[in-house]
């Protein structure tokens, strides 16, 4: 099985200031603070505040009948 290298994304998780750059088949990744994976959001900061924002913001919309 390949990795498709368009959906290939690197999170920096830490303190420190980062600033490398990570390459998948000569091609540089794209840098994000945060994704979704597995229906959960995760951020660089660890902090569950995207998660909360967006199970309020589906439990609170009602469906346009």
């Amino acid at each position: 099985m390949e990795f498709n290298v368009d959906k290939c994304k690197v999170m920096h998780v830490s303190n420190t200031d980062n600033n490398s750059s990570y390459y998948m088949e000569w091609s540089e990744l794209t840098e994000v603070s945060y994704e979704k994976d597995l229906g959960v959001w995760i951020s660089a900061d660890m902090k569950c505040s995207k998660q909360c924002m967006y199970a309020f913001n589906k439990a609170t919309s009602f469906p346009y009948e």
